[in-house]
């Protein structure tokens, strides 16, 4: 079932940790709801995420702090597919909510090389396929602002940690991340 709690994971890597918030455990339902967003955009699916990323960014929010909000980019050719770079989207429905109070969206990362999709690959073989993928473009304009980055789902970590190291090394400081869902194999505390 699609019933918003809330999951608290952490994402490590070389050169930073930071804490991941997630409403929905990942399931069949939410599989649906999330394909029928990202693939169709269906507007009933788009609200689900949206109401999911919305309470995520509560309990960040209130927990770590307030921040700008930096959506990871769809690749390329699944934005041309959709008609939208599906997070990006969302980041901007969010940005809009009642909790965030106008807080700005910086579309900060970019793809640099191509990238395999990411869902028949185990956890190795997603880090190996991202890693250094991700490069952050605004460096020297907006340096040292802390950013939360938003995504759909956080199963290996492997995305939320490229995308941690890309900014890292675009001097931001990262203090969160926000998903929809979350998905078994990564342990969670309540």
């Amino acid at each position: 079932m699609w019933h918003p709690h809330i999951y608290r994971t952490q994402v490590t890597s070389r050169v930073n940790t930071f804490p991941v918030y997630s409403a929905v455990e990942y399931s069949s339902v939410a599989a649906r709801v999330l394909l029928s967003s990202k693939e169709s955009g269906l507007s009933d699916a788009d609200q689900l995420i949206a109401q999911a990323l919305t309470h995520s960014l509560s309990y960040l929010y209130g927990e770590i702090g307030i921040a700008d909000l930096v959506p990871v980019p769809s690749r390329k050719m699944a934005t041309r597919r959709r008609g939208r770079d599906f997070i990006s989207a969302h980041t901007a429905v969010l940005a809009k909510s009642h909790v965030v109070s106008g807080a700005p969206t910086r579309p900060l990362l970019r793809h640099i090389r191509s990238v395999k999709d990411q869902s028949s690959l185990n956890a190795k073989e997603r880090q190996s396929n991202l890693d250094g993928s991700l490069e952050c473009m605004k460096k020297a304009e907006w340096a040292g602002i802390p950013v939360i980055i938003v995504d759909d789902v956080i199963t290996t970590g492997a995305t939320l940690r490229e995308a941690g190291r890309a900014l890292h090394a675009g001097g931001f400081t990262v203090i969160g991340a926000v998903t929809a869902c979350v998905a078994k194999p990564l342990r969670y505390s309540q």
